[in-house]
């Protein structure tokens, strides 16, 4: 008998010392610091990403939270929260074991987990440190965890940050998130509905979604508003008034679900592209970056509408400019309704390279691939200024003639003859018209004279990186460049020869409010300032009678190009004033033809004039201001055509 109980001791001295040593190394295992979990450095903080005005555009990183403290928690949500979480909160431990209890009985009667008995703390450890995973090992860790974080940290601490932890749905994380997300109020003004819904989310955030399964949402809130009512959280009198209340949710937001507006995709992708590149994923999601941008908010706003507009216009019967009728018509005959005609929008500050307006095409929703920076399509005509810049560096002047008369080139065994648009010559015109009118033979034929190598040349200067062929077709654009490069090129013009490096970020700020990164305006000289001021008194001209003379609506001095490639597969036009240089590109992804009708006046023009319209809106009309101490040659021909004019 004795040697029995010696037997038996022993075996229950070995599970105390096993129980022990498990315990002792689960308590090694879930040491942590709960000092700064109040204010939050615990959580990882997204980019945050800040237009031209300060106003923040994006939050990039996949938590978005803002930390709130408990007296800025409207006393409805926490009642709220209680009632559909943890009733007793307030009354038991860190883990109440009635609550375990009853949800062991339940566990049992169905042979698997299906209840949980866990408190609003141990909620907040799992949300912390754990993994969703129920097993029994993490569920000791998380009691262990509990009494642990209940000894740091007040009843009131520990439900402020279970209310900035959890889960809403919709990109939401913490109280003032998804009060901003569904209500567009701070979490210190919602009403008693409005709070019961929030809190009936935290269960299942997707299943609840009131966008997605309203009624399922409904009976959810209905549910929390009777708990709050049996646990005396809210009188009879506020429960009827909240059951027969109709909430109101805010139009939803893609800022909210995803970090930034639709409408901002285009730029605020590229800048998360070169933020990823430059300082890796990890950091761009979890390290708190301040990325100051040169958005202006209110030029891309008017971007985004003139893009969509215009290329509604040229889809849809919609009110359009008479000149777009019958491009319309074509498209729609011959693509059916509704063709997926794409377009884009770049518009920069020419004395800082500030890209203030960007659009990669008609909806970012629909598709992420950004025209205006990675689409390298044909540039047709409004390649030609960097032909006739390379003419005037030649000595001619834009009262110079050339023929515009049939011309071929052989090639091998092959004969290039180049045409005009309108199918006729002109005879001996000066280059000022052959640009404004914008003449392929005279082009080309200029292009032979000045020579193929300065042409390519200067486009290297003027910053296109884009393979150029050596042959006389780059006269009528037949290389490849993008709507971003190109917009320099415009820009380095309306410059006069200062060449500005494009800008798209000013500044970014670390975690600890540190400048990591500054990115000040550059430009540098790149051909002569006189040579500048005279292609854009040529480039003037060609929206004064010129392709781009519907542009005179703007009311303005304006300079401009026209461009248009082969059946009309690319539709351009690059026109600037002295404040602002913005090019539009519409064309199909694809490269079908847009038709006999289609040319860059009336497929890109609309949608260029309907944005400048609303950019350059109450702001001053500025002329292009005249260089001192121009050459001999340059004043002779300014004399000279307006002595023309005035004859």
């Amino acid at each position: 008998m004795k040697k029995i109980l010696i037997i038996v001791g022993l075996f229950f001295f070995l599970i105390f010392m096993g129980l022990g040593s498990f315990a002792y190394m689960l308590y090694l295992q879930t040491n942590k610091d709960f000092n700064n979990l109040l204010n939050g450095e615990k959580f990882s903080k997204p980019t945050k990403i800040y237009a031209q005005n300060g106003q923040c555009i994006a939050i990039i990183g996949p938590q978005n939270r803002q930390i709130v403290t408990f007296n800025q928690i409207d006393l409805n949500m926490k009642k709220a929260i209680l009632a559909a979480e943890d009733s007793r909160f307030y009354q038991h431990g860190p883990v109440s074991f009635r609550s375990i209890l009853r949800a062991a009985f339940e566990d049992l009667i169905h042979g698997k987990v299906v209840q949980g008995g866990s408190t609003l703390t141990q909620q907040l450890v799992k949300n912390l440190y754990l993994t969703p995973k129920k097993t029994l090992y993490r569920k000791l860790k998380e009691a262990v965890l509990s009494y642990k974080i209940s000894r740091h940290l007040t009843k009131n601490q520990i439900l402020t940050l279970y209310l900035n932890t959890v889960y809403f749905g919709n990109g939401a994380y913490g109280i003032q998130m998804a009060s901003k997300s569904y209500f567009n109020e701070n979490a210190d003004q919602l009403t008693i509905p409005q709070a019961a819904m929030l809190a009936g989310l935290v269960q299942a955030p997707t299943l609840y979604d009131p966008y997605v399964n309203p009624s399922l949402a409904e009976k959810r809130t209905l549910y929390v508003l009777d708990r709050m009512y049996e646990d005396k959280f809210i009188t009879k009198k506020q429960y009827w008034q909240a059951v027969h209340s109709k909430i109101v949710l805010r139009k939803q937001s893609s800022f909210y679900a995803y970090g930034y507006q639709y409408k901002d995709g285009y730029f605020i992708e590229h800048v998360k592209n070169w933020l990823v590149r430059h300082y890796g994923e990890e950091v761009v999601d979890k390290g708190g970056l301040k990325v100051y941008t040169t958005l202006n908010p209110k030029l891309q706003y008017y971007a985004y509408l003139a893009v969509k507009n215009g290329i509604a216009r040229l889809t849809k019967n919609l009110k359009a400019p008479y000149y777009v009728v019958d491009v319309r018509k074509w498209l729609i005959e011959h693509y059916g309704k509704n063709p997926d005609l794409e377009a884009d929008l770049i518009s920069v500050d020419p004395k800082n390279g500030y890209v203030e307006a960007l659009v990669g095409g008609v909806s970012y929703k629909k598709t992420q691939y950004d025209r205006a920076i990675q689409a390298q399509r044909q540039p047709g005509s409004a390649f030609k200024p960097i032909v006739y810049l390379t003419a005037l560096e030649e000595g001619f002047t834009p009262l110079d003639k050339i023929d515009d008369e049939p011309v071929e080139y052989r090639y091998g065994n092959k004969v290039w003859a180049p045409q005009n648009y309108t199918l006729r010559f002109h005879g001996p015109i000066t280059l000022e018209y052959a640009l404004a009118h914008s003449v392929n033979v005279a082009t080309v034929k200029l292009l032979d004279k000045i020579g193929i190598e300065n042409v390519i040349a200067n486009a290297r200067k003027l910053g296109i990186t884009e393979p150029i062929p050596h042959n006389l077709t780059i006269a009528l654009g037949s290389s490849s460049v993008t709507l971003e490069q190109l917009s320099r090129v415009y820009c380095t013009i309306d410059n006069y020869g200062l060449k500005p490096k494009l800008i798209f970020i000013r500044k970014i700020y670390n975690k600890d409010n540190q400048l990591v990164y500054e990115n000040n305006p550059k430009l540098v000289r790149v051909f002569p300032k006189d040579l500048g001021f005279i292609l854009t008194k040529m480039l003037e001209k060609v929206v004064k009678e010129g392709t781009g003379v519907y542009a005179k609506a703007l009311g303005r001095p304006i300079a401009a190009k026209t461009g248009t490639s082969n059946h009309a597969r690319d539709n351009w036009f690059m026109g600037f004033t002295p404040q602002l240089v913005t090019g539009v590109w519409v064309g199909f992804d694809d490269y079908k033809p847009c038709g006999p009708y289609a040319v860059g006046a009336t497929m890109a023009l609309p949608i260029w004039l309907n944005y400048m319209q609303n950019a350059l809106s109450g702001k001053p009309v500025e002329n292009f201001p005249v260089p001192n101490h121009l050459p001999l040659i340059m004043s002779n021909f300014l004399f000279k055509k307006t002595h023309m004019q005035s004859g």
